[in-house]
């Protein structure tokens, strides 16, 4: 491992960056000929850029059992592990598993933080690489020196996989819909299916699933399906399902999360306090809404998604962030589509391209009590406050390169978020929720400045990426 690391410190040490256990803040790279480089809103603080995780594709914040807190991410060349616990303005590199693959959009790890997994659809390295395919079991109980366990059979591929236990010793891919049994990591066997309705019918259009604090999966499907794998991995019990809203988010479903799902309570309907209330909502000048009169939601029973729409070049189609209601999903109501937040298309007359290149679709984003913080490919990351109780949503700030690819944005604080960015690397950011928000005019303008700037890496991805939405 000592080799690796001197690797990445001279690396390090080229470009101008912090070597690892170096407490240092990163620079920002400056992108010749543009002015300015980065625009933000007046709520969101630009820190810097770490250029060596690019490409970089997936992220997950981890709360480590050794007590400290890193950020794993991963990309083309491998995993690397930051420790983001005293200053996450300044991360420190800490470990480093060269490892070439993709494109493991969504890196999942163990709630212990010792173990890592990669799922990887063979998209972008393939025959170059063979462990561009494949389920990959790293063991990061020492982050400063992860180390591969196992693998499944390198000719199976899934875009993306979620452990579907506290340990990750049970994973769930998404293109192949298969239940892996990973408690022995050199010999991963592949038993059932948890990709099939209530019908027995497949779902169709598996691109995620997500596994909330309450343990219960989420996947990212037509229909959805809310499956309970507590009891037994093998055999998850299918609790829920919902389809795609046909007059709102009828487009493949991305990604997902569920907030305090670990305080969710069942409504007893003998209980008059727990009726469901309703009330009437008027969503903001860039909101669709799919229901008007909203029933009231408690704690867990909202669920924020967005879709994601390739190569559209009409911004006011493209993919878009959602939320549903999920009141009474235990006992089996289907899920409620409530909003869907678009981006700004362009017209002729006021200077910015009515078309795209290759679409403006949202990608991977995170929430932290209430604002969700989006990854939205040439538009950077996008800032939003979701009413948890009726779901209404509301664009509040911004972070918009000239030169960008975003592709996952994470909070690995309450106020400073990671965009992991195929094209620059890992951007810090931060955001002040007591500054000013934006105004319409200025959210607006931020949308049509980078309207038909795409670059290579995006092209690329996005072709892959719709190719990971299986049917």
């Amino acid at each position: 491992m000592r080799s690796r690391l001197v690797g990445v410190a001279i690396a390090i040490g080229l470009i101008g960056l912090p070597a690892a256990h170096a407490s240092a803040q990163v620079p920002p790279i400056p992108f010749p000929g543009t002015n300015p480089p980065i625009v933000t809103s007046d709520n969101v603080t630009y820190h810097g850029t770490i250029p060596i995780d690019s490409p970089g594709v997936g992220g997950e914040v981890v709360h480590h059992a050794d007590g400290r807190t890193y950020f794993y991410v991963t990309g083309l060349k491998g995993l690397s592990i930051y420790d983001v616990t005293d200053d996450p303005t300044a991360p420190v590199l800490t470990g480093v598993l060269p490892f070439p693959h993709a494109q493991n959009e969504d890196l999942k790890v163990s709630d212990d933080g010792t173990r890592a997994m990669i799922s990887a659809d063979g998209a972008l390295l393939l025959p170059l690489f063979p462990t561009s395919r494949g389920i990959h079991i790293i063991d990061t109980s020492d982050p400063a020196a992860p180390v591969l366990l196992g693998s499944t059979s390198t000719t199976e591929s899934n875009h993306t996989a979620e452990c579907a236990d506290p340990k990750c010793e049970w994973i769930y891919g998404s293109s192949t819909g298969a239940i892996y049994d990973a408690t022995d990591p050199t010999d991963i066997k592949r038993l059932g299916q948890w990709n099939v309705d209530r019908n027995g019918n497949n779902v169709e259009g598996r691109h995620a699933l997500n596994r909330d604090d309450s343990g219960l999966l989420i996947s990212d499907s037509n229909p959805r399906l809310v499956l309970d794998p507590r009891d037994d991995p093998a055999n998850p019990v299918l609790l829920a399902q919902g389809s795609r809203s046909p007059n709102g988010d009828g487009r493949l479903q991305h990604n997902n999360v569920r907030p305090d799902s670990g305080e969710w309570l069942p409504r007893d309907p003998e209980n008059p306090d727990d009726a469901i209330g309703y009330t009437t909502v008027e969503t903001n000048a860039r909101s669709i809404s799919i229901i008007d009169e909203r029933p009231v939601m408690r704690e867990g029973e909202i669920m924020i998604g967005n879709s994601e729409s390739n190569l559209n070049p009409t911004c006011s189609n493209a993919g878009g962030l959602s939320t549903w209601s999920m009141i009474d999903f235990e006992k089996g109501a289907e899920m409620q589509q409530l909003e869907v937040f678009r981006p700004l298309n362009g017209t002729t007359v006021d200077g910015s391209p009515a078309v795209n290149a290759l679409g403006c679709s949202g990608h991977w984003f995170t929430e932290n009590d209430g604002v969700v913080a989006a990854s939205w490919y040439e538009h950077g990351v996008r800032f939003f406050d979701v009413d948890k109780t009726l779901g209404t949503i509301e664009e509040v700030g911004y972070f918009q390169p000239v030169a960008t690819q975003a592709g996952a944005a994470h909070w690995v604080s309450d106020t400073v978020v990671y965009n992991v960015d195929y094209a620059r690397g890992i951007d810090i950011i931060s955001f002040d929720r007591g500054a000013p928000e934006p105004a319409q005019k200025e959210l607006d303008r931020s949308w049509l400045r980078n309207l038909g700037t795409v670059g290579n890496y995006a092209r690329a991805e996005r072709y892959f990426c719709g190719l990971g939405g299986t049917n």
